[in-house]
């Protein structure tokens, strides 16, 4: 899968915007996470042509080239069986049933 994972260490907002606007990736959920020396780390995903736009700004970056490998073996994991039977049968858990 021609994905990748790139976390990007940014001073301030500004700085995200640069980055946000520089490629089409997508955020990880939440809020960025602070590094202690004033930096902030924002996890983006995007393929690979897109993570070379991040790559080649002036902030530090990490790249995961094997996530999109590592998240299509996941995938394989997960049942493909409808069990709630197209509707028939209702979900059990701890949520508000209707």
């Amino acid at each position: 899968m021609d994905l990748v994972k790139i976390k990007v260490w940014v001073p301030n907002q500004v700085a995200l915007k640069e980055v946000l606007g520089a490629a089409e990736v997508s955020c990880e959920c939440g809020s960025p996470k602070s590094d202690g020396s004033g930096n902030f780390i924002v996890t983006l995903y995007a393929p690979k042509a897109e993570a070379e736009k991040v790559t080649s700004l002036q902030y530090k970056t990490e790249i995961d080239e094997h996530y999109g490998d590592v998240l299509e073996e996941r995938q394989k994991e997960v049942s493909q069986t409808d069990r709630f039977k197209g509707g028939k049968v209702k979900p059990k858990g701890l949520g508000v049933k209707r």
